[in-house]
């Protein structure tokens, strides 16, 4: 009887062991035909708004790769699997949901994460587990340089680096506002802030009459406004994000300063206007990398005409981003013919002449994109111009 009992367990095993490896193959054979980008991305937190807007900007790329076919390599079809992990606005949390990411659901490539900071938090583990990183949004300029002088490898971007937005700011402050005045304040917590300010600094060649920082989270400036009112000032700079901005530009309109506002990318998103009242966002201006109303290439017509019918809204620059960052990848693959992570490295790094939703760039040796810059005018909480910056 304990022969028979053996015999029968020997039998299961070897029946379950070949089952096994039925599933195996085909999961193997599923995941063969898959994709994986890993999303890095803040969904919630004090700066969930672009991170949201980026996700989505991701997932329509995917939907809309996928519904063409996918990506083709050596005449198979691949379809791209989008894995988001939030980041919760928390540099920590970015470089862990990134070490996750490459360890246990094995990306081949990764959108995010969003700001510059998150991204330097992260670097360590893209670097280790060699997976190519594009950060839709971070524009610190060393993010893509080493302390030696060397590109990161690893580290991408789909948006322009801090100083040339700084410095096209200054050349738009000049041109075409006439400013001979400002005033600038700077987020002093973060290098976005700070970097922007020294590369408006360095290019401007008007009087910059005093610069006053703030620190990530504050919410009353009415000290700050209160000694700058009575000065002699053509336009206010705001070189950071739109949760302080917004209570700025609310503080500054009850206070009846009315110049203009100039500020980067970080203002250009709805919640500005929320938060300091339609009304009192207008004669506001904010350096884009995208506008509904200066659509430069054929990519970006198309991308406007199937976000609106498939969301009913505008999309956001962020959100154009991002959809560029994934087709980016899509277009490493293909020039590379490989969905290896090396090769999508080095197609990310040979990207020229891609026409995106952004406008046509070309990536240099610090793999920073070349592309036009957009100046966005607000009026009413309502972007209402888009003026070109060369």
């Amino acid at each position: 009887m304990k022969k028979i009992i053996i015999i029968i367990s020997a039998f299961v095993v070897i029946v379950g062991a070949v089952i096994g490896i039925g599933v195996t193959k085909k999961s193997d054979t599923k995941s063969s035909n898959t994709i994986k980008i890993g999303g890095v991305f803040d969904t919630s937190g004090n700066i969930s708004a672009y991170g949201q807007a980026e996700q989505k900007g991701a997932n329509f790329a995917v939907k809309r790769i996928n519904d063409d076919g996918g990506v083709k390599v050596d005449g198979k079809n691949y379809k791209f699997k989008m894995v988001n992990k939030d980041s919760k606005s928390d540099n920590t949390e970015a470089a862990s949901v990134t070490t996750n990411l490459i360890n246990n659901n094995q990306v081949n490539a990764i959108v995010g994460p969003v700001v510059t900071s998150a991204v330097q938090a992260a670097i360590p583990a893209a670097t280790k587990g060699k997976t190519p990183m594009i950060s839709p949004t971070a524009g610190a300029d060393n993010i893509s340089v080493q302390k030696n002088g060397k590109v990161q490898p690893y580290v991408f971007r789909a948006q322009f680096k801090n100083s040339y937005l700084g410095t096209k700011m200054a050349k738009f402050a000049t041109d075409n506002i006439k400013a001979k005045n400002v005033i600038v304040f700077q987020d002093n917590s973060s290098d976005y802030g700070t970097g922007i300010t020294a590369a408006f600094k360095k290019a401007y060649t008007g009087n910059i009459v005093e610069t006053d920082s703030y620190q990530a989270g504050d919410t009353d400036f009415q000290a700050i406004l209160t000694k700058i009112k009575n000065k002699k000032f053509d336009a206010i700079v705001i070189n950071g994000y739109y949760t302080e901005a917004g209570a700025i530009l609310k503080q500054a309109r009850d206070m009846g300063i009315d110049v203009p506002v100039i500020g980067p990318d970080g203002l250009g998103d709805p919640k500005l206007a929320e938060i300091a009242g339609n009304k009192n966002t207008s004669d506001v201006y904010y350096a884009a990398h995208f506008s509904t109303q200066a659509l430069s290439t054929d990519a970006a017509k198309n991308f406007v005409t199937a976000y609106r019918k498939e969301y009913k809204q505008e999309p956001s620059q962020f959100t154009a981003l991002t959809y560029d960052a994934v087709y980016m990848i899509k277009q490493a693959i293909e020039d590379e013919k490989s969905i290896d992570k090396a090769k999508i490295t080095t197609g990310l790094a040979n990207i020229k002449n891609f026409e995106g939703a952004t406008g046509e760039m070309t990536m240099d040796e610090f793999h920073n994109p070349q592309k036009p810059i957009v100046m966005v005018g607000v009026k009413d909480g309502k972007d209402t111009t888009a003026t070109v910056v060369k």
